[in-house]
């Protein structure tokens, strides 16, 4: 007597129900009496099922997730490693104009006199990298003052930023992303129903498993882009309402505050570019 055996791949949520889907059958009992079990190369037919159960995650949870890996794993273009840290604000946030390398924290003692200032990885790291990067050292206040005066002039323009992200944010939530979904869980649902009518066909198995794994592999990317729009789509809303609740100008710098509002900071010769969360570019001279 053989005895089925499920085993989860993977947490594939769905956009109505947000379901769990399982391969079948991935190993099977070969002697129930020792309970031996063997995997599956073959010997007994496999099923994929769609929707098997609910997941333990529901959908934001999810979405929120996706772009933050999205934001990580692009974090340095040009397949240069770095780690990823959250200490600071500003960790992970400042680029290179040169290299796009990101600026590290740095504890600088220059001729006696302590400080903190932030350094390109590229050029402090040169001997390893290969990369002599002219790229300037800055200190820690100039960014900090580069932040507030971005926050600032933002705030400043607020009567002309605000309808111009509300229509952005229209522009994100009207998109067919959803309908896709739709178009590749129909389909998989199509496949699941032949590939048991075709349990004993090992080709038309393999055939099946194969536009199966290409579609659940088109599914995830289609979800990490609706992931990163609704991402966008709360960034644009949370700088609308600092700019509704904000009644004046800052008057320093909140690490608080940067990690709410600025998305990133490129270092270059002349001037610092600080680019809100919402999009917005705003150059400081610095």
């Amino acid at each position: 007597m053989l005895k089925y055996h499920s085993h989860f791949c993977a947490i594939i949520p769905g956009h109505i129900n947000w379901v769990l889907h399982a391969l079948l059958q991935k190993t099977y009992t070969v002697s129930i009496l020792e309970k031996k079990r063997a995997e599956n190369n073959g010997q007994m037919p496999k099923y994929y099922v769609e929707g098997s159960h609910e997941a333990i995650i529901d959908k934001d949870v999810f979405l929120k997730v996706q772009a933050e890996m999205a934001k990580r794993a692009n974090l340095v273009p040009q397949g240069k490693k770095r780690v990823y840290t959250s200490k600071y604000a500003l960790s992970g946030m400042v680029f290179c104009g040169h290299c796009e390398d990101i600026y590290r924290r740095v504890y600088w003692n220059n001729r006696g006199k302590k400080k903190f200032v932030w350094r390109c990885v590229s050029r402090v790291l040169k001997k390893s990298s290969g990369i002599d990067c002219p790229a300037r050292t800055v200190e820690e206040e100039v960014l900090h003052n580069a932040v507030v005066t971005a926050v600032n002039d933002a705030f400043a323009k607020k009567n002309t930023v605000i309808p111009i992200l509300k229509q952005n944010i229209e522009a994100v939530i009207n998109d067919d992303l959803e309908e896709k979904i739709r178009v590749i869980d129909k389909r998989l649902a199509d496949l699941q129903i032949e590939l048991i009518g075709v349990s004993g066909d090992e080709l038309a198995v393999e055939r099946l498993g194969t536009e199966i794994v290409e579609l659940r592999e088109e599914r995830q990317e289609i979800l990490t882009a609706a992931a990163e729009r609704k991402d966008l789509q709360l960034r644009m809303q949370e700088l609308i309402d600092f700019l509704d609740e904000q009644q004046a100008e800052i008057t320093e710098y909140s690490e608080t505050l940067t990690r709410r509002l600025v998305e990133k900071i490129t270092i270059l010769d002349d001037k610092i570019v600080v680019t809100l969360k919402s999009g917005m570019e705003m150059e400081v001279t610095a």
